[in-house]
């Protein structure tokens, strides 16, 4: 039995990589600034399709509800994406660190106790505007936050306990 794998042709950056750079750049800008909801959606297309675990948003109406979801026990977050891997002229992977502050922990005066999570992504553009029609987010979770409130479980994470690896 054979195994083919497919790639595209051996470019490193298609000619559009610098826009789609760019374009991340300000979403995940936006991203982390919690009163630009709207702004986040305008991101995607009109039928595009937003994962993150469990959670399936399609079209512009579930992903701005999945956005407002986001921010319901996060105070503050950044991300510091570090590297793009290109799989197709309009297509991406990308991988780097989440850091939030909990509201819970803002309340209780713990402004500081940030947590880091290493995350990926995977982004399809669209052939004709510079949006995204498709981003799926992957979370890892080496050692899983006690504080992370349970709703906020929306990736799908890997704990390694005793040697074992749980998804």
């Amino acid at each position: 039995m054979t195994y083919t794998i497919t790639s595209p042709p051996p470019s490193l950056c298609p000619p559009t990589s610098a826009a789609m750079i760019s374009f991340l750049e300000n979403f995940y800008r936006i991203s982390d600034t919690e009163s630009l909801h709207n702004d986040y959606a305008t991101n995607f297309t009109e039928d595009a399709t937003l994962i993150m675990g469990s959670k399936v948003a399609k079209g512009l109406d579930e992903i701005l509800n999945l956005r407002h979801g986001l921010w319901t026990h996060v105070a503050r977050r950044k991300h510091t994406p570090e590297r793009v891997y290109f799989g197709a002229e309009r297509e991406l992977m990308l991988y780097g660190t989440v850091r939030y502050v909990l509201r819970k922990d803002v309340e209780a005066g713990k402004e500081e106790d940030e947590i880091e999570v290493p995350w990926a992504g995977r982004v399809v553009f669209d052939e004709k505007v510079e949006k995204m029609r498709f981003y799926q987010v992957y979370l890892v979770c080496l050692s899983p936050p006690l504080s992370l409130p349970h709703s906020l479980y929306f990736v799908p994470c890997l704990v390694f306990l005793g040697g074992i690896w749980f998804g």
